[in-house]
């Protein structure tokens, strides 16, 4: 914490009290406790308070224009404890400052400021750039099966043969969550196309050929600029005009033009729109050219009210909805659809009108008025496109069984996984299983499937243990098809290991059956389960996941002994020795445990380090240094290490039973302060 500038307050309450207004875990815990010197300011729209707040160290509301603070902290300050709040306001205005001064944003003038916010994006595509990206997400792919050691796809071998890629990611791959995790990348890299670059790289002449098989799509699609168009710009599908009013009526006062179809406006409106307090509208218009015949369809989901015209035909009506929805944070609406028989070829002006609501809290001087939350009260409207499907499931089966090599790329992607709302099951969405069921016992060789899933936490696999291969890929960003496609021909190796436990069902899990622990009761959740969490409510509980924390393989295989443990002042020095005994060149993640000798269902991960690369037949040592204090559990309000016998054991995940084992007697308790 020394070394970060500032830290975000979330949404949440915590044992009933606001993050940004909790005294306690701002002021005591981070400040006083962990020595944090910088600045903490709210989530976006998570400032809940005017006083208190400020009272408990949360320095800046984020975002501006401010909401609870600027005149009514000024108000507070007649009618408060002024020596108290002066205190409070003066420490943060003095951290603000500082972070302002480090940042070199200090003592600009009014020109420089403005010219700094509106300065252009700057990104970096060098080659060693590129090169890093795609090695980070070549080596964070954990490889979860691979028992007919499918992997890796020799290049030589595949000259001549006919490879398919199945699913719906397999054209379009997933390189991030969605809300805070999404990006606005340079380039894309997808699975299919990947694979044929790599392979015509390397001389290769192979057929590669692709069938989608199902959608997973939790939205209708959005727009594409192969088929969208802004009438009076060659590059850019959308033309959008705002107007000060809630009607698309007067003067336009600002245009844009954009290239996606989420238009998300609480931070990239008109800025004086915006954050005037006042709603506002905009109309959006493009030419639409489909590429097939057919039933199409489109959807409209609006944080206020939309309606959507193809023509002179009103297709949606938005105006007034009710209803929970999940875009925009989850204050968009309900997704609405209408379809209509459209030709190829043949072009359509599509216009949409959306306005943001109408509300007399979105700009009020009112003390009993709560403010509209800052994404409630912008016109952001997601327009979703989709034409008549015609993949199925029988055309990927028939794909798959003609061809030498299937590679089934899965999952999730940022419209399933964000910020706002959850998940709904922690199944695959859609015909996903399905597929998968269908390909495995329909094809000859079934031993020929690979199985690639992209998503951030884990899915239900029904078919794992009938499955030959599984690669768990994750999100890796724009070079996500460039690194699958690495680890597919051994060009690199998959060296990731589970960052967490993946259940086999969610019907395991000790929640999955209690309200109060989730999704909670009255707007209580209770966190019953300690530190009984992931692998250690897994051993505790004695459930066997799909796979154990820290599980993953690799090309080759390793085995583990412990050659010492030697005690220190404050630490154990824990000398762990690596052969390889493969036949490929590889690197391996020694895993360190400890529990009390007498109770092993007690592991908890004390160590870990990545090796250097072993040849085959070699080994290397390495030491792990444990500090004594990282042992200890919290009891009592310590940091607590009993004394007694401990096992130390160095295994392939959390869950091994055939532990490297040493012991080692602890001769008396040790206590460490917070």
């Amino acid at each position: 914490m020394a070394r970060a500038n500032s830290t975000l307050w979330t949404d949440n309450l915590v044992n009933g009290t606001h993050m940004d207004m909790h005294k306690y875990l701002i002021s005591d815990v981070l400040r006083d406790q962990w020595g944090f010197k910088g600045l903490c300011m709210s989530d976006w729209g998570g400032t809940n308070s005017t006083v208190e707040s400020v009272l408990a160290g949360c320095d800046l509301e984020m975002p501006g224009p401010t909401l609870r603070r600027g005149e009514n902290l000024l108000g507070a300050l007649e009618h408060k404890d002024t020596d108290v709040l002066k205190t409070a306001i003066n420490a943060s205005c003095a951290r603000l400052l500082s972070l302002a001064e480090r940042l070199g944003k200090l003592g600009l003038s009014e020109t420089d400021v403005k010219a700094s916010r509106h300065a252009p994006e700057c990104s970096t595509t060098s080659p060693e750039d590129v090169a890093t990206l795609r090695r980070i997400a070549a080596n964070g792919i954990v490889l979860l099966k691979n028992d007919s050691n499918v992997l890796p796809l020799d290049p030589q071998k595949l000259s001549g043969k006919k490879i398919a890629f199945v699913g719906p990611n397999a054209l379009v791959g997933a390189s991030n969550g969605g809300g805070s995790a999404a990006m606005n990348p340079g380039y894309l890299t997808h699975p299919f196309n990947s694979l044929k670059v790599a392979l015509k790289k390397l001389g290769i002449e192979a057929e590669v050929h692709a069938a989608q098989g199902c959608r997973t799509h939790k939205w209708l699609p959005l727009l594409s600029t192969t088929q969208w168009q802004a009438d009076d710009s060659e590059t850019s599908m959308l033309r959008i005009d705002f107007f000060a009013s809630h009607n698309c009526t007067g003067d336009v006062l600002e245009t844009q033009y954009r290239n996606n179809s989420s238009i998300d406006l609480f931070d990239s409106g008109p800025e004086s729109l915006r954050d005037g307090g006042e709603p506002y509208s905009f109309r959006m218009t493009s030419i639409l050219t489909p590429a097939t015949d057919g039933n199409h369809t489109f959807s409209v989901s609006s944080v206020g009210g939309a309606r959507l015209f193809v023509g002179d035909d009103l297709v949606l009506d938005n105006s007034d909805w009710n209803g929970i929805g999940e875009t925009f944070y989850s204050f968009g609406s309900p997704e609405l659809l209408s379809s209509m028989s459209m030709s190829v070829g043949r072009s359509y002006k599509v216009v949409l009108e959306a306005w943001s609501k109408t509300n007399n809290a979105v700009k009020t001087d009112s003390k009993d008025v709560e403010p509209m939350h800052v994404y409630g009260a912008q016109p952001s409207t997601r327009l979703g496109f989709l034409e008549e499907d015609t993949s199925t499931i029988a055309e990927a089966i028939t794909l798959a069984d003609n061809s030498d090599v299937c590679i089934v790329v899965l999952g999730l992607n940022d419209e399933w996984e964000s910020e706002g709302y959850d998940r709904p099951s922690m199944g695959l969405p859609g015909d996903q299983d399905k597929l998968v069921e269908d390909i495995l016992a329909s094809t000859r060789h079934p031993e020929r499937i690979i199985i690639v899933n992209q998503s951030g936490s884990p899915l239900e696999m029904p078919w794992a243990d009938r499955a030959h291969t599984i690669l768990q890929a994750w999100y890796g960003g724009q070079e996500a098809g460039n690194a699958l496609a690495d680890v597919l021909l051994g060009i690199a190796r998959p060296k990731g290991r589970l960052p967490m436990t993946w259940p086999k069902a969610y019907s395991d899990l000790p929640f999955a059956t209690d309200r109060e622990s989730w999704p909670g009761v009255d707007d209580k959740v209770v966190y019953k389960e300690g530190n009984k969490i992931g692998y250690r409510w897994h051993l505790d509980a004695g459930v066997a996941p799909q796979w154990w924390f820290g599980f993953g393989l690799d090309y080759t295989t390793f085995d583990s002994t412990v050659v010492s443990v030697v005690t220190e002042h404050d630490r154990w020095d824990i000398c762990v020795r690596i052969l390889n005994i493969g036949l490929m060149i590889g690197e391996d993640v020694v895993q360190v445990y400890v529990w009390p000798s007498q109770q092993p269902r007690a592991k908890r991960l004390i160590a870990f380090e990545r090796t250097e690369s072993i040849e085959p037949r070699d080994s290397i040592t390495v030491k792990l240094p444990v500090q004594l204090r990282d042992v200890a559990e919290w009891s009592e309000q310590k940091w607590l290490l009993q004394r007694g016998s401990y096992a130390i054991g160095v295994g392939k995940h959390a869950g091994d039973s055939e532990m490297a084992t040493k012991f080692i007697d602890v001769r008396k308790a040790l206590s460490w302060d917070p």
